[in-house]
């Protein structure tokens, strides 16, 4: 329970983004937005919040499902929220649904729910918090996971491109329906990109790279769960994103994301996870909208 709790309380990243889909140095925090370009407060932020939906198309080679996913074989329906608190913080939440799986497979139409916290600290430094959990693969059970990360942005060129840095860490566990033991397993993040986007809000984009480092995981393969042999031994791995984003007008934006995700290796389930997006290696592609009001209008 108290790994639970702990879960709960530090959040998780998905494409480790911290406000669910676009990163903050596309959008602007809150506290750009509110301030405007100079950092000087020009009148008291009204109170702003955004909508948003996108589908996500996943492929691999192989994994949790048996065979491979081809284009559309999986799609993800996402749908987020975000509410401003003020200057400085932030309130978003989320969740995924399956409209579209293989027929060969039997997963749950809801495949997780988000809740997370990003707090300004400065022009530069922020922190975010979240957590989601949502059922394992097969309907064997359920899991959390848990993010909490500091963030450093910094302005090389002013309104037009801008280098944000992630440290932090992450904590997952499973809740498998057979088993003696708890699975879980902690790593250290780490994660570097660059964003480019026009000062009249219309065009934006971002490459960004993702780093886990493996901590701690129990059971270890040297000494794995009894009663099923299930035992957990993650590996270092590297994420990659490129996405762009088009503003229709100043509280409608587009956007599109291909992001490669790595974890583990197909013949050794014990590197893997029994989630069914981002438990393996697998290739996204996603397409969305964000709706913002108030304070989150441009």
């Amino acid at each position: 329970m108290l790994r639970l709790a702990l879960a709960l309380l530090l959040g998780l990243s998905g494409v480790a983004h911290a406000q669910y889909n676009v990163p903050s140095q596309v959008t602007g925090s809150s506290v750009e937005i509110a301030r405007g370009d100079a950092g000087v407060a020009k009148a008291p932020p009204a109170r702003g919040w955004e909508l948003g939906t996108s589908l996500d198309f996943v492929t691999r080679d192989g994994g949790a499902l048996g065979g491979g996913l081809k284009f559309t074989d999986l799609v993800l329906l996402r749908a987020h929220g975000l509410v401003v608190l003020g200057e400085r913080t932030e309130l978003f939440g989320g969740v995924d649904l399956l409209p579209k799986q293989p027929s060969t497979t039997d997963e749950l139409l809801w495949q997780s729910a988000l809740v997370g916290l990003r707090q300004t600290w400065s022009k530069s430094l922020s922190g975010y918090a979240r957590a989601q959990g949502g059922p394992a693969v097969a309907r064997d059970g359920y899991w959390v996971m848990g993010e909490a990360a500091a963030q450093a942005r910094v302005t090389l060129a002013e309104k037009v491109l801008y280098w944000e840095s992630t440290l932090g860490g992450t904590y997952t566990q499973l809740f498998p329906d057979r088993g003696s033991k708890a699975l879980w397993q902690t790593e250290a993040l780490a994660q570097t990109g660059v964003a480019v986007r026009d000062d009249r809000g219309v065009f934006a984009a971002w490459l960004n790279f993702g780093f886990h480092f493996p901590v701690v995981a129990r059971p270890r393969p040297s000494a794995p769960d009894p009663a099923t042999d299930r035992a957990l031994d993650p590996q270092t791995r590297v994420d990659v994103s490129l996405g762009m984003r088009i503003g229709v007008n100043r509280g409608l934006d587009l956007f599109i994301e291909a992001a490669i995700l790595d974890r583990g290796e197909r013949d050794q389930p014990r590197t893997t996870l029994p989630i069914l997006a981002g438990g393996t290696d697998q290739r996204r592609l996603l397409f969305g909208f964000n709706r913002r009001f108030g304070a989150r209008r441009r």
